[in-house]
């Protein structure tokens, strides 16, 4: 998982606009420098410039208290710095994380502006309270602050409100998921900035255009606007935006498997945290520049990463970070096959995330430490460790962690040869990550729909404001609207119950084509469609009573549960057009399906493959022999009557599924059918000697291996034949067989 440097406040949807009152005092100079690179420093400047006793300004330019000035100028503040103050401790108190206390100094600064009647002052701290709104995801309160500012800015204003207001209210629109508005919004202020050579709000609108298209899922697009926002910033001090931009072009390229782009913008994130003086941006930065060159199979450098950032993360006593960064270097430990390492730091994460309750975290590393000891074959210490990191993980509900932890067990599980569990836990890990993939395609869908929901409630707005301007148009329209209305209803009504009629009965058709392309036209049975839509289940059953068998070796019995394939060569349907004509043939195979429909067993199937081949399919455990069948088989043909003189020399080749009990998933749908027609095949060489009814049946001794059947599988079974690892069972003599003329002939090329 790759990790995300978190937003600053301040700088949410574009740098902030301050007071623009000229000359600030020391203190506020240096708190507006350390806002970004340290907020808790900023934070004390601006509490301790406030402890000053606020002045009236021209005292502080009184002619007859020049002597003193400078010291009044030390010891008092003027109400527009005082404002300036409030809104700068606001920043620097969201950036720390304060919000509430960050929201009541900002509600310092709105009230000293209205009451003094500033409107520049009140409208730049009406934008901060809408970026502290933005942050806590209130986003109406947001638009409201929204729109009173925009009532307090004039063609006279700055442009930098002007610009930073139209950012936020796209952002605010985005935040709204009115994703539609909020694109052409950043559109129209991209192309306005370029227009003026603005590349810092040029950039800012890039980015959030960039974001956008993330939250749709659109990487590709994302990434380009992100490029481009660091293209616009290349000869500009912009440390903050470049470092964001760049982090998540790396996390991106991370996403898409490019390794080396991933690690250029990781890096160039870094140096840009560096140099903005951040260090716990720093850290998060260089423990996401980490991860992706591990990511890209470089874990050793990925350690020299880490171990910087514990060095940061240790001066500052940051205990999370520590706890992270043991995680990760525990896990490039392991990566790298250094146990005892691996072993150590991912001990000593464990033991900080259990102190300091973190429960996602703790799974994280309760994961990494059973593949360490999955590696080691200490598979019932890895056990222990993914079995408590699925319990957790269910008590979270946390979808991602579950799809892992049940993808490890069914890992672990495999190579303990536990075919059932492993089984069970492939099965819960394809449940779990279906549901993501469902829901994440539905929460695209809901942006979307909650765009086009927004933009209605909006024409609609617009409409209702219409009103008292248009009642009479209005009127009118609506007694034309109810006219029209009441002449088209009845054609409407017809119109809707004429589509209705046909697309029932489209649907009839539907239906009926669906069935009849599963029947045999001529015969009226089921055709080779029906019997590749059915195969699969059926094989899938029979293979799961073989696992069944197998498992339960308290009983020593011969595995008796098997589905019986019969392949039928009906000599007299082979050439019936040509002997009979069109018509007489036509009649004959419908009289023919309709006499076996009726004499089938109730639990069999019988397949119609034209050119006179049937297949016939049945449990093992519906009938007494095979014997039996086979008797009711031929008795069913030779009751059939015709005037024709009909060749009812039955060729049949048998075999049963599972193949091969102990191995029943060796072999799928495809090698069985070439099994079954080489044993076809053999039935009709034998009865082509003997001029009579002839079957064969393929069984594979029960000790056989599944690798045997690796390759060519018609000529792998003829050499199980001839080494007797397959067992012929004929109902004549088994030398008529030859079996090398049954062997299927390559063309070899001369070169």
């Amino acid at each position: 998982m790759i990790l995300s440097v978190a937003v600053l406040v301040s700088h949410l949807a574009g740098a902030p606009v301050l007071s623009p009152y000229q000359p600030e005092p020391v203190e506020l100079q240096r708190a507006h420098q350390l806002m970004l690179s340290r907020p808790s420093e900023c934070t004390a400047l601006t509490q301790f410039f406030l402890q000053r006793k606020q002045i009236d300004p021209a005292q502080l330019i009184n002619p007859r208290q020049d002597f003193d000035h400078q010291k009044m100028a030390k010891q008092y503040r003027t109400r527009e710095q005082s404002q300036a103050a409030w809104q700068l401790q606001a920043l620097c108190q969201a950036n720390e994380g304060v919000i509430l206390a960050a929201d009541a100094s900002i509600n310092r600064a709105i009230a000293l502006a209205e009451e003094y009647r500033q409107t520049d002052m009140l409208t730049t701290s009406l934008l901060i309270k809408a970026k502290l709104a933005l942050a806590q995801q209130q986003t109406q309160s947001a638009k409201q602050l929204l729109d009173t500012a925009a009532k307090q800015v004039t063609e006279q204003s700055q442009n930098k409100v002007q610009d930073a207001l139209a950012l936020l209210q796209a952002s605010t629109l985005l935040h709204q998921h009115r994703v539609d508005d909020a694109r052409l919004a950043f559109e129209q202020i991209r192309v306005q900035a370029q227009e003026n050579n603005h590349p810092a709000q040029q950039a800012w609108a890039n980015y959030l255009l960039a974001e956008y298209y993330q939250l749709l899922q659109q990487d590709e697009l994302a990434l380009s606007h992100y490029v481009e926002t660091l293209n616009l910033l290349s000869q500009h001090q912009q440390y903050y935006l470049k470092a964001m931009a760049a982090e998540k072009a790396a996390n991106i390229n991370a996403t898409l498997g490019a390794g080396e782009q991933a690690i250029h913008y990781a890096n160039l994130a870094a140096s840009q945290f560096e140099l903005l003086g951040n260090p716990n941006l720093l850290i998060s930065s260089l423990l996401n520049l980490g991860q992706v060159t591990r990511t890209s199979r470089d874990a050793s450098l990925a350690l020299v990463y880490f171990f910087n950032a514990l060095d940061l993360a240790k001066n500052l006593a940051d205990s999370e970070h520590i706890a992270q960064l043991y995680l990760e270097i525990g896990h490039s430990y392991r990566v790298l096959n250094i146990n005892p390492e691996a072993l150590h730091y991912l001990s000593l994460a464990h033991t900080r995330f259990e102190r300091s309750n973190n429960v996602l975290r703790k799974i994280d590393t309760q994961l990494q430490l059973g593949q360490l000891y999955m590696t080691q074959q200490k598979n019932k210490l890895a056990l222990a460790q993914f079995k408590q990191a699925l319990t957790l993980a269910e008590t979270q509900q946390n979808t991602p962690r579950l799809i892992e932890s049940h993808r490890l067990l069914a890992q672990l599980f495999e190579l303990s040869d536990n075919a059932t569990q492993a089984l069970i836990h492939h099965k819960a890990y394809h449940k779990y990550y279906a549901k993501v993939s469902r829901i994440n395609r539905l929460l695209t869908q809901s942006l979307v729909q909650d765009s086009d929901k927004q933009l209605q409630q909006e024409r609609e707005m617009a409409q209702l404001r219409q009103v008292n301007e248009q009642t009479q148009q209005e009127k009118k329209r609506v007694s034309f609207f109810a006219t029209g209305l009441a002449l088209l209803a009845p054609l409407l009504l017809y119109g809707w119950w004429h589509n209705y009629a046909r697309r029932r009965r489209l649907q009839n058709k539907n239906r009926e084509l669906q069935s009849s392309l599963l029947l045999e036209q001529r015969t009226g049975l089921p055709n080779w469609r029906q019997l590749m839509q059915l195969l699969p289940k059926e094989m899938a059953k029979s293979q799961l009573r073989s696992e069944q068998w197998y498992l339960d070796e308290g009983q020593a019995r011969p595995f008796n549960d098997k589905t019986y394939y019969l392949m039928l060569h009906v000599p007299f349907m082979a050439d019936l057009n040509e002997r009979l004509g069109l018509m007489h043939a036509s009649v004959l195979q419908k009289q023919l399906g309709m006499h076996l429909k009726n004499r089938i067993h109730p639990q069999a199937q019988l397949y119609d493959l034209r050119e006179g081949q049937f297949i016939y399919v049945i449990s093992q455990r519906q009938v007494n022999s095979l014997q039996d069948i086979i008797t009711s088989l031929e008795q069913m043909f030779a009751e059939f009557s015709s005037p024709f003189k009909l060749d009812q020399r039955l060729a049949i080749g048998i075999i049963g599924h599972p193949f091969l009990p102990k191995s029943p998933h060796a072999l799928d749908d495809m090698r069985l059918g070439d099994i079954l027609y080489l044993a076809m095949a053999a039935a009709h060489q034998i009865s082509s000697q003997t001029g009579d009814r002839a079957w064969v049946e393929l069984v594979a001794v029960d000790c056989q291996q599944a690798a045997f059947f690796n390759g060519d599988i018609r000529h792998c079974c003829i050499e199980a034949i001839l080494k007797g690892l397959v067992k012929v069972n004929s109902s004549h003599k088994k030398q008529h067989i030859d079996w090398h003329t049954l062997a299927p002939d390559k063309i070899m090329s001369i070169s």
